[in-house]
């Protein structure tokens, strides 16, 4: 398939699917090129990208994607659960570092306030 049909079945712009190709995202053979020049996806580019946005929305970045879930489709349960729990150690980690700055912003306001002239 072509990338507009591509784009419209992953729910992608025909540019994202050029930066993930741009990323090596795609394994060897998943997007061939015509003698025109054109792309060819195949149904396997389709469950690729599906992985790759369920990587990204668990927080995984696109290098994390390419080297630890490369080969995702190979590995077995516990290989798969022993990458999960360590990306939700990561996950953990940046939320407690977000409330951390979410209490000194509201400690700020609260001086802040605290400061305001009666009206």
């Amino acid at each position: 398939m072509r990338i507009g049909e591509f784009a419209r079945r992953t729910g992608l712009t025909p540019s994202t699917v050029r930066f993930y190709e741009e990323r090596d995202m795609f394994s060897p053979g998943q997007i061939t090129r015509g003698p025109n020049g054109y792309r060819d996806f195949g149904e396997d580019a389709v469950q690729r990208v599906r992985l790759v946005l369920a990587g990204r929305d668990a927080g995984f970045s696109l290098q994390d994607m390419r080297s630890r879930m490369a080969h995702w489709a190979d590995m077995d349960d516990a290989e798969r659960r022993a990458l999960l729990t360590e990306q939700l150690a990561v996950i953990e980690h940046r939320r407690e570092e977000l409330e951390r700055s979410r209490a000194t912003i509201l400690g700020a306001l609260s001086v802040l306030e605290e400061r305001r002239p009666p009206a």
